[in-house]
């Protein structure tokens, strides 16, 4: 208990803690905005497929 609470504490470690939870939503935002592209992407193509079957 006594070394949690001296990490809980201690500046460097808050600041390392800090840095790891900015980055995990850092990308955790830009894969959720990646794979919503993604599935615009996905659903014009498939829009664009149907509408060259549709031509012949």
């Amino acid at each position: 208990m006594v070394r949690v609470r001296s990490f809980a504490t201690a500046e460097g470690g808050l600041a390392t803690i800090e840095y790891i939870i900015g980055a995990a939503v850092v990308l955790g935002t830009l894969v959720v905005g990646v794979q919503a592209w993604n599935n615009g992407l996905v659903s014009r193509l498939q829009t664009l497929v149907t509408q060259m079957g549709a031509v012949r």
